[in-house]
């Protein structure tokens, strides 16, 4: 077998959640691999986006520009990670991707599995926004600026990096952005993770200091999604990429294992 066909160990894929640079989760990414597994991101379209950038856009982006080339081009099997908002993009963009639906049509790769970090766990396909599932509005450490079609936080500090060094606290929040509108205020696509094809594939990680999504949130979504997870518990606020990355790093090396 040629090197270029070569079926290589798992690849990480991880998307950013929303109003995140990709470069707060770089030392994570260095870390899985240190491991031995080739690591990937991007920016999510939606982060910094004044025009009309929908969840759709966004899961099209994640499918398109970074899973499918890791499984067709690469010659990977993929493991997603998403984090916070990106759990609903991330899960939707692996519709059709899971091992069943890959074999099925001919391919040597697959998504394996979901871990999903803090995340957000609407099913989509409702015709529902983001923000409905909040109960009609945006967190309570957010506001909408209408005219600039952006959800803004003056300072994400207190709910997102509080539990870093001042320093590093003070470098990421200079480098966080506004989040699209649309994004929350579009119909959420259809995600996979309550899929047959992700069965004993969806792993969550709770973060049980978390200020942005509560802990408490995080299990009342986990239980009202109807489908059994893989959990696991990390003693951090909702950046553990950032405050605890090298516990992260475990927890989810062990969890890809499991679907390697």
């Amino acid at each position: 077998m040629s090197a270029s066909t070569e079926k290589k160990k798992p690849a990480f894929v991880l998307v950013p959640g929303a109003s995140q640079n990709p470069a707060q989760y770089g030392y994570l990414l260095h870390l899985i691999q240190l491991a031995g597994y080739a690591a990937s991101t991007g920016i999510l379209p939606s982060v910094g986006a004044t025009e009309a950038v929908t969840a759709q856009d966004d899961a099209d982006y994640v499918r398109n520009r970074l899973i499918l080339p890791m499984l067709d081009v690469g010659n990977h099997d993929v493991i997603i990670i998403s984090h916070s908002y990106s759990g609903l993009p991330a899960s939707a963009a692996a519709r059709g991707l899971g091992p069943a639906d890959r074999a099925a049509e001919g391919k040597s790769t697959s998504v394996l599995g979901q871990i999903f970090l803090a995340s957000i766990l609407p099913k989509g396909g409702d015709g529902l926004s983001v923000i409905a599932g909040f109960g009609g509005h945006v967190p309570p450490h957010m506001y909408i600026d209408e005219k600039d079609n952006l959800i803004k936080c003056d300072d994400p500090t207190p709910h997102l990096f509080y539990d870093l060094e001042p320093t590093l606290a003070a470098a990421v929040t200079k480098g966080s952005l506004n989040q699209g509108l649309t994004s929350f205020s579009s119909p959420c696509p259809e995600t996979s993770f309550h899929t047959d094809a992700f069965r004993g594939r969806i792993a969550y990680i709770h973060t049980l200091n978390d200020h942005a999504v509560p802990y408490e949130a995080q299990v009342g979504m986990v239980q009202a999604s109807g489908v059994e997870w893989i959990t696991r518990e990390i003693a951090s606020g909702h950046s553990a990429q950032l405050s605890n990355p090298e516990e992260l790093t475990k927890i989810i090396l062990e969890l890809g294992k499991q679907w390697e």
